[in-house]
């Protein structure tokens, strides 16, 4: 299952204070991403992709963009949970316009 979410994609260093507090920042980003995460859950062990599109590209860990978006897709109940990811590509591109896309498949 291909999402496409066009939101800006959100840097784990940004989402959190201190250990335990959410930013405002990850709250409007859960926000904007849960209208675009839906779908029938795929449930077992999981093949998932993710693409972020990127203005700020050079300035951008990816791995640090994982984990926020990971939590998320659980959240909305897309996946069982992300200890069911088997496999996990991540890329980050150059892009006009930040946007995000994640392929979910049953892991084979």
């Amino acid at each position: 299952m291909l999402l496409k979410i066009p939101v800006k994609p959100l840097s784990i260093n940004k989402a959190w204070r201190g250990r335990r507090f959410k930013t405002p920042e990850y709250k409007q980003f859960e926000i904007d991403c849960s209208w675009w995460i839906k779908g029938k859950m795929i449930k077992g062990e999981i093949d998932i992709t993710y693409r972020f599109y990127l203005k700020n590209y050079a300035r951008t860990d990816l791995d640090n963009l994982i984990k926020n978006l990971q939590d998320i897709i659980v959240k909305c109940g897309m996946i069982e949970d992300d200890r069911k990811i088997k496999r996990l590509v991540a890329e980050k591109f150059k892009s006009d316009e930040d946007r995000i896309e994640v392929d979910i498949k049953k892991y084979s």
